[in-house]
């Protein structure tokens, strides 16, 4: 009589591998095995290293898009005019056409006006390491919330001490100038944006010329 079923050798010689009646488990462990050694292969392969690259320098093309030339397009200065009746098309062009020199331009506004203050910068290197250890480095309980810390003999928990810290750095601002510092450099910002881009001419644009309302060779010609 022929058994009904028919153990590996391994499942026979390996006592600690507890038997499969139904022959599934060495299945799907052979077909797992199959499928991790294909994709590492995949990955060493030259097809696997192309795409991986590919990847890489899209992701890379994708940041840097929005950045256009400083020097020949940004504040080239023969791409500067009065602005006529095309004013509202033109600014809405030029705040999509360099969104990502805007961005750069307010971030750096808003540094230099934090580090001309020493007593802002020194309360906002506090504040961030204070967060820090509280969001980061803090126990936590099993749950993943804050553990409770006790303060004058009252025990606070995770969300009481993010709300009081909450309150803390809301009266820094207040007591540093932060808000009125953010308020200044927002400010200046959008007023050397606006005027950027009003007079900003988009015959011009270096890349994306016909989404960003530059001319086409043919009607320059």
């Amino acid at each position: 009589i022929l058994p009904s079923t028919i153990m590996l050798d391994s499942d026979i010689t390996n006592p600690s591998v507890p038997l499969d009646p139904t022959g599934k488990g060495a299945t799907e462990s052979a077909t797992e095995g199959l499928a991790l050694s294909l994709f590492q292969r995949l990955q060493k392969s030259v097809v696997g290293q192309a795409v991986a690259g590919e990847l890489s320098r899209s992701k890379a093309t994708g940041m840097r898009k929005g950045v256009r030339s400083w020097v020949t397009d940004f504040a080239s200065p023969t791409q500067f005019a009065r602005p006529g009746e095309e004013l509202v098309p033109r600014v809405r062009k030029n705040l999509v056409y360099f969104k990502g020199n805007y961005s750069i331009l307010a971030g750096a506004v808003l540094v230099m006006s934090i580090l001309s203050n020493p007593f802002l910068l020194i309360s906002m290197i506090i504040l961030g390491v204070v967060w820090a250890y509280l969001l980061f480095f803090r126990p936590k309980e099993e749950n993943g919330a804050l553990s409770p810390l006790v303060v004058g003999g009252k025990s606070l928990s995770g969300f009481e001490q993010k709300v009081g810290m909450g309150g803390i750095t809301f009266i820094t601002m207040l007591l540093t100038g932060l808000s009125s510092t953010i308020f200044w450099a927002v400010g200046v910002s959008v007023f050397f944006v606006g005027v950027h881009a009003s007079f900003h001419r988009t015959d011009c644009h270096e890349v994306d010329a016909e989404e960003f309302g530059a001319v086409p060779a043919a009607d320059a010609a």
